[in-house]
């Protein structure tokens, strides 16, 4: 008996200095925030900086077709990633199409300045905005993956007529739609804290969290956790080196940008009803395996866009990549993009 007491008040020392530990090394990321940008390696990278009307920095890449008057694709990549995810992901199919291709670091990621508690719909109209601007741009076609798919409804919410095109691949939906609807939301839609939970300073473990997972042991934890999810993501190479270049670059000024990016009330409270979106052309790709994103929200949004009387092209196959299934290296030849698809639907609307 005095063995098992002397374990329980080891265990829960133990535990509490091991929270004391999180709690004051998350502080400290959390206050200490992003770090200065370096723009010498932007440049290098070839990457660029627009502002919002506040001041704050967008980092995004151009790549395929460099004439102004060619058709524009806006690219958004997931959580946990950067712009250049996206650009590798699409960059020979623009250039092969002769598509002037752009990709766009969400706020905390990459070199992208973070913007606390924000609403899905407030990047359509300042982050989506500034770089629109910058690169003088009128219409566009835009796609997104994962926690893309959200910005890319809502640019085609915000600018209507302005956006020709929507591709969705593993798109999500706002908790207020599926708990209408009674479909499953998509991974940590009920778990994750909010931005005022965030902000309390006994969740602080929640940053460093973050530090370990994102920075500290990144790219290789959640690349090899994506990866062992999926049955055969294991042979595509070149998709893994591109997450991991990705994985890795998104926390060049930290990990605490993308840890308030986690909000719950940033991923799926989203400021306006995706319904309303009145694009006629729409691919919808959302692989049968994914289990980070379920297949039926996929089904429902193909279903419901159709209804509405746009064009819709869905694809849910079973490839064994799961989240990533068009990511993959097949995806990425030409023939098989989503460019290409965005590109045929607004000729076979038209």
């Amino acid at each position: 008996m005095k063995r098992l007491k002397k374990i329980c008040k080891y265990s829960i020392i133990g535990g509490l200095c091991l929270f004391l530990i999180f709690t004051i090394g998350g502080i400290i990321i959390k206050r200490n925030g992003q770090s200065k940008i370096n723009r010498e390696q932007l440049i290098a990278e070839g990457g660029k900086l627009a502002l919002d009307t506040n001041g704050r920095k967008i980092e995004y890449f151009t790549y395929g077709s460099n004439d102004p008057n060619t058709p524009v694709i806006i690219n958004i990549h997931g959580s946990g990633l950067d712009a250049t995810f996206e650009k590798l992901i699409h960059q020979k199919s623009c250039e092969e199409l002769n598509v002037r291709g752009i990709s766009i670091s969400l706020p905390g990621c990459g070199n992208t300045d973070l913007k606390i508690g924000r609403k899905v719909i407030e990047w359509a109209s300042e982050d989506l905005y500034a770089v629109l601007e910058q690169e003088n741009i009128d219409h566009f076609m835009i796609s997104g993956h994962s926690q893309g798919t959200p910005h890319a409804m809502a640019a085609a919410f915000f600018y209507k007529e302005r956006c020709t095109a929507l591709g969705l691949n593993a798109p999500l939906l706002p908790n207020n739609l599926t708990q209408e609807l009674n479909i499953e939301g998509a991974l940590g839609h009920d778990q994750f804290k909010t931005t005022e939970q965030l902000k309390h300073p006994l969740n602080a473990w929640m940053f460093f969290t973050f530090y370990i997972t994102t920075d500290l042991f990144s790219p290789s934890l959640p690349v090899k956790t994506l990866v062992y999810s999926c049955d055969n993501m294991e042979q595509d190479t070149a998709l893994i080196r591109m997450l991991s270049c990705s994985v890795e670059r998104c926390v060049k000024r930290g990990s605490a940008g993308i840890c308030w990016e986690s909000a719950k009330d940033v991923c799926y409270d989203w400021g306006f009803d995706p319904r309303l979106i009145k694009t006629k052309n729409i691919s919808i790709w959302h692989a049968s395996d994914d289990n980070l994103c379920p297949p039926v929200i996929g089904q429902w949004l193909a279903n419901y866009y159709t209804s509405q009387g746009s064009n819709v092209q869905f694809k849910n196959e079973n490839i064994g990549y799961g989240h990533m299934t068009y990511c993959s290296s097949h995806y990425q030849k030409t023939e098989n993009s989503m460019v290409q698809s965005l590109l045929l639907s607004k000729v076979m609307h038209h």
